[in-house]
């Protein structure tokens, strides 16, 4: 288990200042940056509200505090690394007075697996469009692809974070999900 103790959460806050330039720096180019998309922060909340309800709570405002699924994207700014850790009960950091969170990639696939389980959405399905934006996300983008039913969102935003999690793992890089 990680130590997250004040000393290492400053030394992560100063890394996450300058992640992207980092990541840049150490893969070279930015087309070797991997970018999967999770379509915009709306479709996120709607996908964190779906796992809310899940649990029996109205909406991911409700669900914030108690939900047992700690590895979610339940903030604006996340960063998830490929150890194995329980995450702080609060964001770990603040970035320009916004709160960050701090996640294990094994955690939130453990999160996914037990969401899919629960959920009667065919988690795990690949949306539409989706291998379009694996293969080349510059054309994803200009495409104006969009989906049109609640239920590719939820199967969108899970197949992304769950492919995200095992690609970061397998690269032993971070994650870092932001809006």
């Amino acid at each position: 288990m990680l130590d997250l103790s004040s000393r290492f959460l400053h030394s992560l806050h100063m890394a996450f200042l300058s992640l992207r330039s980092a990541l840049a720096d150490h893969f070279g180019e930015e087309e070797h940056i991997a970018t999967i998309s999770l379509l915009n922060l709306a479709s996120v909340g709607f996908f964190t509200d779906h796992v809310a309800k899940l649990e029996g709570f109205a909406d991911s405002a409700a669900a914030l505090e108690h939900t047992r699924f700690r590895h979610l994207p339940w903030w604006q700014t996340s960063i998830w690394l490929p150890i194995s850790f329980q995450p702080p009960p609060e964001p770990a950091m603040e970035s320009d007075g916004w709160p960050v969170f701090l996640g294990s990639c094994q955690g939130l696939l453990a999160d996914l697996a037990e969401i899919q389980k629960l959920s009667d959405v065919s988690l795990g399905a690949t949306p539409e469009g989706y291998e379009m934006m694996r293969a080349d996300y510059g054309a994803f983008i200009r495409s104006g692809f969009e989906l049109s039913d609640d239920r590719s969102i939820i199967q969108w935003v899970w197949r992304g974070l769950h492919d995200s999690a095992e690609l970061a793992m397998s690269r032993s890089s971070p994650i870092l999900g932001m809006e």
